[in-house]
């Protein structure tokens, strides 16, 4: 927190605090509105997450648009980081499913998958 204020810390360096925000680290504690339990809010992102995520999820409608379906193949290189990304949500959310905390997968970035039809059950 004393980063964000222009303050200094003894350990965490602005580096580190990049490197916990890319892995979706909640500095504030806010609750995600998911399941009411305590994870990574829209607020405690960085900027370079969003436009990582919205890239991702137009990357995921341009395929769906291209082959009529969301099953994102893995043994393709150019379709590797996309399918691990639809893996992960899918994974994020059937943790959500069973009551588990999820930090990445909140309600907002949800419903922005349904809004493109995703299903994540595959």
């Amino acid at each position: 927190h004393k980063l964000q204020k222009g303050e200094t810390s003894g350990r965490l360096t602005k580096q580190r605090m990049s490197q916990l925000y890319a892995i979706g680290f909640d500095f504030n504690g806010k609750l995600d509105g998911v399941n009411g339990k305590l994870g990574v809010g829209e607020q405690g992102r960085s900027p370079h997450d969003h436009d990582r995520w919205n890239q991702r999820v137009n990357e995921l409608r341009k395929f769906k648009e291209q082959h009529g379906h969301f099953r994102v193949p893995a043994n393709v290189e150019a379709y590797k980081p996309l399918n691990n990304w639809v893996s992960a949500n899918q994974y994020h959310f059937h943790k959500l499913q069973k009551g588990e905390t999820s930090g990445r997968l909140t309600k907002q970035r949800m419903s922005q998958l349904y809004a493109i039809g995703f299903d994540f059950n595959g």
